[in-house]
């Protein structure tokens, strides 16, 4: 995949959303206008290209993200007939794979939310926007369906400015009649978009109709307003003259600059199902997303002295990419999907699996569409391709050049909290089921594989009941491994009462060299959400530095154990004093010690279980709203909002995940299928 479009021109971008807002119906309709695919795929079909595992056309939904590419050349604006090349990943849009998002948002250089026009900000749209917050990516909006009945484009405005707490500027305005989109509005040239086809290849350009003239005016004038304070450039010839001496093309560049800077989004509007807007929505793609070159250079560890350091996004640079998602294909092995943000990786080259401390040789380099895969030479810098022949590479490695070697920032991933019993019906079963997980564990690092110490059952945890229904499904399809399942289960958590100290003396003598170890610990609990953080406060060299990540790791091994049997979090360790003997001391010795020595604080200090919390919002028809306040209510849950939306409403509650199974179900029971909910992760609660 030699370079053939200037590293400028190239955009690495996401689709994310809610479930059901549009996401893959519009990723099908850019790889139609960009002449990838010649029929776009309908998801209640069931035949999308993105889409493409048998379980995603089954329930019409995204479970896994999927990677592809194409050229696409504007027609208008600055970058008029530029050629860019986009790389696209579709991401799903339901809570339960929220990890697909993580990973691969964190890879990411830009991301196109998409909002449903009637429902504006939902629940699943709120984490998304707050995982690409975390990651810094600049967003541009696609406010879809505006053709729905109950669409409402300003109030979508106002959804993503109370409810994101983001800057939406919207630079589109619907133009609906009679229910049909008729087009759209560009405020940026005050001129309306309407389309000539069907299939929304080609639009021509005419005057805004009177209907819209005062709308349009309104939203033009808050545009030209928000790029003149954003931008000094522009401000006093917009005091001067006003908003006519401000061109299109100035208009485009100072809203980039905002943009990329995370000062304001973009928002456009359509319907990707009737293809229009798509097209509009692509140039912005290339007018107002960022490149690599427009973002920091990329920043990691030298293993070397653990200090910071930065790799530029040049091809001659030494090599450094993360792997950020990893499959399997029957017959062709493990696929390890990678961004390149340095230098270029080449079939044959070695490189260091930073995780292992191994040197790997790239094997084959495939330039990924879907499921389809073409064999490339090499990868330059940006690109996003699969690696075939890297055994053992898992998701947030890194692989660089041997002789520079750079650690970058792992991805950070969900902890399950639903937990499912499994058994397998038969003795070949076992073998089936042991290596059936092995593959999806690596596959899915949110998924987690234990043991239950009374039963001696596998228990298999994940992030919601969907998810774990999704992974039997595949045992029993991929793996041919049929299990019994037992009934799904909470995935509790622990944490410390209170503060406390404690001093533990490790000494083991049993012939030759023995061990000791001596540590003094403080542990209290922290605030809700900020996991285990140790604290070395050992002065004079009481205790060897090279020690003391051993009773970091020994107090670690303690919280995954807990004192209950469930995994402690939230909890902050001070590492005090300590005493080494020269001879006897050793990493394991003071492992051994701090895993005591915290063992002993929990039985002082006492511990408390904790639960895990839903963020619950159920739309319902006004006649119903008792009837799912009161079933909220008796499932423990505290009511937080209750708001109008034409004729429903919408309510807001926090409700234990304990009393959440099978409620999705029951919902729809009382309220004879006119309702429904979403449901994500929102914390851990005290349960005592």
């Amino acid at each position: 995949m030699p370079r053939d479009i200037p590293l400028e021109r190239l955009r690495n971008i996401g689709i994310m959303a809610h479930i059901d807002a549009g996401k893959t119906t519009c990723a099908e309709r850019m790889l139609v206008l960009a002449g990838v695919l010649h029929r776009a795929g309908e998801v209640h079909h069931g035949d999308t290209a993105l889409d493409y595992r048998p379980d995603e056309r089954r329930r019409g939904i995204t479970i896994g993200a999927a990677a592809t590419h194409f050229l696409w050349t504007p027609t208008v604006g600055p970058r008029e007939a530029q050629r860019h090349r986009v790389n696209l990943v579709d991401t799903p849009g339901h809570v339960d794979f929220t990890v697909e998002v993580e990973r691969s948002l964190r890879v990411l250089d830009g991301a196109v939310c998409v909002l449903d026009a009637a429902r504006g900000v939902e629940p699943q749209t709120e984490t998304v926007w707050r995982q690409a917050n975390r990651h810094r990516v600049p967003r541009v909006v696609f406010v879809n369906k505006v053709d729905k009945p109950g669409a409402d484009f300003a109030r979508c405005l106002v959804s993503l400015r109370e409810r994101l707490g983001a800057r939406p500027v919207a630079v589109q305005w619907p133009w609906v009649e009679h229910g049909e989109v008729r087009g759209v509005v560009d405020l940026l040239r005050a001129e309306a978009l309407v389309w000539d086809d069907a299939a929304g290849r080609s639009y021509h350009r005419e005057a805004v109709p009177e209907a819209l003239r005062g709308a349009v005016t309104a939203a033009r004038e808050a545009l030209l307003e928000a790029c003149a304070e954003l931008d000094p450039g522009l401000t006093d010839r917009y005091l001067a003259q006003g908003g006519g001496a401000l061109s299109p093309e100035e208009l485009t560049l100072a809203l980039r600059r905002a943009t990329l800077a995370g000062s304001v989004v973009p928002v456009l509007c359509g319907s990707a199902l009737k293809n229009r807007g798509v097209h509009p929505l692509l140039d912005a793609v290339c007018d107002w997303l960022p490149s690599p070159l427009d973002l920091p250079p990329v920043e990691g560890r030298d293993p070397k002295d653990d200090t910071a350091a930065r790799r530029p996004a040049e091809d001659d640079a030494p090599v450094c990419a993360l792997a950020f998602k990893v499959t399997h294909r029957r017959g062709a092995g493990a696929h390890v999907y990678v961004r390149v943000y340095a230098g270029t990786l080449r079939t044959g080259k070695e490189v260091l699996d930073m995780t292992r401390g191994k040197t790997l040789r790239v094997g084959r380099i495939l330039e990924v569409h879907a499921d389809d895969y073409r064999e490339v030479s090499e990868a330059p810098t940006g690109a996003i391709v699969a690696l075939l022949g890297m055994k053992n590479v898992r998701t947030g490695t890194t692989l660089c050049d041997p002789k520079r070697p750079l650690l970058l920032e792992a991805i950070d991933l969900p902890r399950p909290v639903v937990e499912l019993a499994l058994e397998p019906c038969t003795h070949e079963d076992e073998a089936r089921l042991q290596a059936g997980l092995a593959c999806m564990t690596l596959e899915d690092p949110s998924l987690q594989v234990g043991v239950d110490p009374e039963t001696a059952s596998t228990v298999l945890r994940g992030m919601g009941e969907l998810h774990l229904e999704v992974v039997v499904e595949r045992l029993r399809e991929d793996h041919h491994a049929h299990v019994r399942t037992g009934a799904p289960k909470v995935a509790w958590r622990e944490t410390l009462r209170g503060p406390g100290e404690v001093s533990y003396r490790h000494i083991k003598q049993e012939g030759g060299s023995g061990q000791f170890a001596c540590v003094t610990l403080r542990a209290a609990p922290s605030a809700r959400g900020e996991g285990f953080v140790f604290t070395d406060r050992t002065r004079g060299g009481v205790i060897p530095r090279e020690f003391v990540p051993a009773v970091e790791r020994g107090v670690a091994a303690a919280l995954e154990r807990g004192a209950k049997g469930h995994p402690m979090v939230d909890v902050s360790v001070e590492l005090l004093d300590g005493e080494a003997h020269s001879q006897d001391s050793s990493a394991v010795a003071f492992e051994a010690a701090g895993f005591f020595a915290f063992r002993e604080l929990c039985e002082r200090c006492g511990c408390r279980t904790l639960e895990p919390i839903m963020a619950v919002e159920a739309v319902t028809p006004e006649p119903y709203l008792g009837e799912v306040l009161g079933s909220l209510q008796a499932r423990r849950g505290t009511i937080r909002d209750v708001t109008a939306s034409d004729t429903d409403r919408v309510v807001q509650a926090d409700v234990p995940l304990a009393r959440l199974f099978g409620y999705v179900t029951d919902l729809r029971g009382r309220t004879q299928g006119r309702a429904s909910a979403s449901l994500r992760f929102s914390h851990y609660a005290a349960c005592d």
